[in-house]
């Protein structure tokens, strides 16, 4: 690929930072790009998962934090080299606090692009409802667009979890929220910044690729990141459309 490498900044909540330990999808992004010798750059203000504290076993208040903070500075799979890894992504993350910093993250690093998948915890956490989660989305575009008006966008859609009973609503919130987010891009997209869906609710199934009803395990990483990555390659006319997971070992 010639010129620049492009500057890739992605921003999400604990789906895209992960846990202690995890490979992320983040990092199956990357060496996806490498199999096509793309030498993205990737930017943001964190390098690490998420370390679970004896405060905040399975989650954390959602705050502004440090680059040193212990919630972003975990080890990833041991054995594994991923020197791509900084991020904007955070345990906890709510778009709703998203859209008011990432105009600052935006000039501060200044991406050719967000990958961003945001809005489960405020479905799940009753702190937006879809009609919000959509508004504050529109929101978060304008402000990014605002700081670098070339930015371009790939946006993923809420991934389902496993029924809660004390959440009875989150199924229907999510598909509510995702039956109305391809229009809501479409109107955002435009020729100098294009906003581009990202299907991961089509191809995350939880049962079968989370290790406790949202997180994503292997499975889960190799299909979100392989979702994200057809769709980059495709508006970088590397690859047609489609999303796929491709074989594990496509993703070592």
């Amino acid at each position: 690929m010639t010129g620049a490498p492009p500057r890739i900044m992605i921003v999400g909540d604990s789906i895209s930072q992960g846990r202690e330990g995890d490979h992320t999808w983040r990092y199956r992004f990357w060496r996806a790009l490498l199999d096509r010798e793309i030498a993205a750059r990737f930017v943001g203000p964190w390098k690490g998962t998420w370390v679970p504290s004896a405060v905040w076993p399975d989650e954390r208040p959602v705050h502004p934090a440090r680059p040193d903070d212990p919630a972003h500075n975990g080890a990833y799979r041991r054995g594994i080299h991923f020197p791509a890894c900084r991020h904007y992504a955070s345990w906890g993350r709510l778009l709703h606090e998203a859209k008011d910093n990432i105009a600052g993250a935006v000039a501060a690093f200044e991406p050719d692009w967000l990958l961003v998948a945001l809005g489960f915890n405020d479905l799940a956490w009753g702190v937006s409802g879809p009609d919000r989660v959509l508004a504050d989305l529109s929101a978060f575009v304008e402000r990014a667009r605002a700081a670098r008006p070339t930015v371009r966008f790939l946006v993923g859609n809420v991934v389902p979890r496993t029924p809660l009973p004390e959440h009875p609503h989150l199924a229907d919130d999510t598909a509510a929220c995702n039956r109305e987010l391809p229009a809501l891009l479409a109107a955002l997209s435009t020729d100098r910044s294009k906003v581009v869906p990202v299907d991961m609710a089509g191809v995350y199934d939880p049962r079968v690729d989370s290790y406790d009803g949202v997180h994503p395990n292997i499975s889960g990483e190799i299909k979100i990141a392989a979702a994200f990555s057809a769709v980059f390659l495709q508006a970088l006319g590397l690859a047609p459309g489609g999303v796929s997971a491709p074989p594990a070992a496509a993703f070592r």
